[in-house]
C-alpha cells in the first residue's frame, strides 16, 4: 500500500486524531468496567451506612421493637413500594456468623428480584440475628448508566478540548516552517530570495532557515558566475566568428578557388552560422535569466502568431506540409516582450516542422477556462515518454538530431517562465506532438 505524501502539519494532525481515537477506544473499553466497580463500591458503602443506622436503632429501641418475641416465626421485613430496597431481621442459630456483601435474589410478594445484599449477624438478648439490607440491581444499574453517561460526556469534552488545543499548538509551532516554505515557493530567481530571518523560538527551524540562506547565497553566486561566464564567452566568440565569416565571404567573392574548395567554404560558413545562432541563443538566455528584457509592451498574440507563420511558411511549403491555422476571433493583448514572444512561437513551430516529414502542422488559439491558449500540434516523429521531462533542458536533444544542440526548447521554456506562461507537452512516438501554451 502506497501512502500519499502529506504536509508535516497534516501528518501531525492525523497522528493527533489517531492517538485521540485510540485513547477514546481504550477508555470506552475501560470506563464501563471502571464505572461498574465504582457503582458497586458506592452501593456497598451505602449498605454499610444503612447497616450502622439499623444497628443503632436496634441498640436504642431494642429487638422487641422490630420482632414480636411471642410470634412463632421471629422475623422482621420492610421494603419500599417499588421494591428498590429492603431490610430484614431474622433469628438464626447461635453458631451462625455472617458478614458479607453479595448479589442475591429474593422473593418479595411472589416476585423474584435481584439485589445487592449485605448480610450481617449480631447478638441480641443471647440470641443471634441476621440483618439483611438489599438494594435492587435495577437501581444500581440506573446509577451506573447515569455515571457512564456523565463520564462519556466529560470524556468527549476533554478529548475535544485537547484536540483543538493540540491542533492550534501544532499550527502555531509550524508557522515558522510554513513561512520558510512560502519564501522558497515565492522565489523565482536566486536574486529575488528574501533573506530576512524567520522569527521562531524553535532552534531546528532557525537552523533550517540559516542553512537555506547560506545555500541560496551559494546558488546566487554560482548562478551569477555562470551567467557572467556565458555572457563574456558569448561576446568573445562573436567577434572572431564574424571576422572569420567576413574573410570567407571575401574569398567567395573573389571566386578564384576551384569548385571543390568553394563547397568546403560554403560548409564552413554554414557551420559558422550555426555557431553564431548558438552563441546568440546563449546570450539571449543569459539576458532573460538576468531579467534584462522589459515586459511592458502590449503584445497582440494573434498578430504575433500571424507574423511567425508568414516568416516560416516557406519551410512548410518546402517540406510539402499542410498548414492548418485556426486563430481565435478574439484579440488577446498581453503585457510582455514582443521579440521574445516572436522567438517563442517561432521555436515551437519551427521545431514541429523540423520533426515532421508527412502530414500537417496545426496552429490554434482559443479561450479556455478564462485563459488564452495556443496549441501547436504536428504529425511528426513524436517524443518518447521517458524523454519528455528533459526536452526543455539545455543541450539535451530528445530526438538525437545532429544539427540540433537542444537549446531551442530550453530558450522557449525560459521565455515561458519569464512571461509566466504554462507549457504542457503531449506526445507519442510516430504519432506527433502537441505543445499547449496557457497565458496567465
Amino acid at each position: 500500500m502506497i501512502l500519499p505524501k502529506l504536509k508535516l502539519k497534516s501528518q501531525l494532525a492525523i497522528f493527533n486524531a489517531f492517538s485521540k481515537a485510540l485513547i477514546i477506544t481504550l477508555l470506552l473499553l475501560i470506563i464501563p468496567w471502571f464505572v461498574s466497580k465504582i457503582s458497586i463500591k458506592e452501593t456497598d458503602e451505602v449498605l454499610i451506612q444503612k447497616l450502622d443506622q439499623v444497628i443503632e436503632l436496634v441498640d436504642s429501641l431494642g429487638m422487641e421493637s422490630f420482632i414480636d418475641m411471642d410470634a412463632e416465626f421471629q422475623a422482621f421485613g420492610s421494603y419500599n413500594i417499588l421494591k428498590e430496597e429492603y431490610i430484614s431481621i431474622e433469628q438464626v442459630n447461635k453458631d451462625t456468623t455472617l458478614n458479607e456483601i453479595q448479589f442475591s435474589q429474593r422473593i418479595i410478594e411472589e416476585e423474584l428480584v435481584d439485589y445487592r445484599v449485605l448480610s450481617y449477624s449480631i447478638e441480641e438478648n443471647e440470641n443471634n440475628y441476621v440483618i439483611e439490607i438489599g438494594k435492587s440491581i435495577s437501581t444500581i444499574y440506573r446509577f451506573e448508566q447515569n455515571l457512564k453517561r456523565l463520564a462519556f460526556i466529560f470524556l468527549i469534552i476533554i478529548i475535544s478540548l485537547t484536540f483543538i488545543f493540540d491542533l492550534s499548538f501544532i499550527q502555531y509551532l509550524l508557522l515558522p516552517f510554513e513561512k520558510i516554505v512560502k519564501k522558497l515557493k515565492s522565489t523565482n530567481h536566486p536574486s529575488s530570495f528574501n533573506y530576512e530571518p524567520v522569527k521562531t523560538s524553535t532552534s531546528d527551524f532557525a537552523y533550517l532557515d540559516d542553512t537555506i540562506h547560506s545555500l541560496m547565497r551559494k546558488i546566487e553566486t554560482a548562478f551569477n558566475d555562470e551567467r557572467d561566464y556565458i555572457s563574456n564567452v558569448s561576446h568573445e566568440l562573436l567577434t572572431p566568428v564574424s571576422i572569420i565569416q567576413s574573410k570567407l565571404d571575401n574569398i567567395l567573392h573573389e571566386g578564384e578557388l576551384p569548385e571543390k574548395d568553394m563547397i568546403k567554404i560554403f560548409e564552413s560558413k554554414k557551420t559558422l552560422r550555426r555557431l553564431t545562432n548558438l552563441v546568440r541563443t546563449l546570450l539571449m538566455m543569459s539576458r532573460i535569466e538576468n531579467e534584462e528584457y522589459i515586459l511592458t509592451e502590449k503584445v497582440d498574440i494573434n498578430k504575433t502568431l500571424k507574423n511567425v507563420i508568414e516568416e516560416i511558411e516557406d519551410k512548410m511549403q518546402a517540406k510539402e506540409l499542410q498548414s492548418i491555422i485556426e486563430l481565435s476571433p478574439l484579440n488577446f493583448i498581453t503585457d510582455g516582450n514582443e521579440n521574445l514572444l516572436f522567438t517563442l512561437f517561432y521555436n515551437f513551430i519551427n521545431n514541429a516542422i523540423r520533426y515532421t516529414e508527412i502530414g500537417h502542422i496545426k496552429i490554434e488559439s482559443y479561450l479556455e477556462n478564462n485563459s488564452f491558449t495556443i496549441k501547436i500540434s504536428d504529425t511528426g516523429i513524436g517524443i518518447q515518454k521517458e524523454k519528455i521531462p528533459d526536452i526543455f533542458s539545455r543541450f539535451k536533444n530528445s530526438n538525437e538530431t545532429k544539427d540540433s544542440y537542444g537549446l531551442g526548447l530550453a530558450l522557449s521554456k525560459k521565455i515561458c517562465d519569464y512571461h509566466k506562461i504554462n507549457v504542457q507537452v503531449i506526445s507519442e512516438p510516430t504519432k506527433g506532438s502537441i505543445f499547449i501554451l496557457r497565458f496567465p
